[in-house]
């Protein structure tokens, strides 16, 4: 095992299989030991041979298939460990959000459910008294909205120091958008593995030079109190109305905020259902062993030509 090569026969370089390494004569551990080196050895000869490969992120799991198609996105699902992540970013797979929108998606989402939901009904109530069993309602739920609260938090912070890292020791890969870590050595950067081969990662294989690549721009890191609801004038407090789209609860027609899951293939929720809905779904997330949703807010009717940064930045600003 120390000459960097695939256990074979001694006699006829046939290359020995799980089964045939179970029965050499040596210890569990021993077995244990051969059994991992043959899994990546066999991986590295395969990636080396593939111009993408995509890799569980699961720390625990070897499992490392070819990419046909390395720049695009897709929900994959582990066959091995069943773990189910973004060929792309290897985060929890988004629907309707590409990789680069959902650090600032979740950075929203954490706010709205920690200070400015709270905000946004104090103001519509003051407005409008037809809003305050809304208001009402937010004050009866405070309690039972803890828990999601503190695990938003935590996955909040995670992000922050995420976010930290990338923009300090990571650029984008020229080709798919990837976001690439330089681990030494020059300049000369094969998305997806070393160089020179091994540290195989879900990558798209193309060369690149890192000193000409992109960096990686973090999410600006902003305070719950600077991040403002930006809400009308009284005389204007007509609800907006997203046109044939139906909140999953009431099944009415979406009026004021729109709420997508983005972690769901189609899960949408007006305003008035939000907190009741989203808190059922976290939930039902949680019980299932599964990482909180996160939740896109969109107020105004989304436009083909308006992305995601333009629609934020109309309901909050610094």
């Amino acid at each position: 095992m120390t000459n960097n090569e695939i256990l074979t026969c001694p006699l006829c370089n046939y290359q020995l299989q799980d089964g045939e390494i179970r029965q050499l004569r040596v210890s569990v551990d021993r077995q244990k030991q051969f059994l991992e080196y043959q899994i990546q050895k066999t991986f590295s000869i395969y990636t080396g041979a593939t111009q993408g490969v995509i890799k569980c992120p699961n720390q625990q799991c070897h499992w490392v298939a070819e990419a046909k198609n390395p720049t695009d996105r897709f929900q994959v699902q582990c066959p091995l460990c069943g773990y189910e992540f973004c060929s792309l970013c290897n985060q929890q797979y988004h629907f309707r959000t590409t990789c680069q929108e959902v650090p600032e998606i979740t950075q929203r989402w954490f706010f709205w459910c920690n200070t400015e939901r709270g905000n946004y009904w104090q103001a519509r109530a003051q407005q409008d008294a037809n809003f305050r069993a809304q208001l009402e309602d937010y004050e009866r739920q405070k309690v039972v909205n803890e828990r999601r609260n503190e695990e938003l938090r935590q996955r909040y912070n995670d992000l922050l120091a995420d976010e930290t890292f990338k923009s300090q020791n990571c650029r984008i890969c020229p080709h798919c958008r990837r976001v690439v870590q330089h681990l030494g050595g020059c300049n000369s950067m094969i998305c997806g593995q070393n160089y020179h081969g091994g540290d195989v990662q879900s990558g798209c294989g193309r060369p690149f030079d890192w000193s000409k690549a992109a960096p990686y721009v973090p999410i600006a890191n902003r305070g719950p109190q600077q991040v403002k609801t930006k809400l009308k004038a009284p005389g204007e407090q007509k609800l907006v109305v997203h046109k044939d789209v139906q909140c999953d609860t009431c099944h009415n027609e979406v009026q004021g905020i729109r709420f997508d899951c983005i972690q769901c293939s189609s899960l949408t929720f007006c305003e008035k259902c939000e907190q009741r809905s989203t808190l059922e779904h976290s939930n039902q997330n949680r019980d299932q062993q599964k990482q909180q949703h996160v939740f896109r807010l969109i107020p105004a009717p989304i436009e083909e030509k308006r992305g995601i940064r333009s629609i934020l930045s109309f309901f909050f600003r610094k």
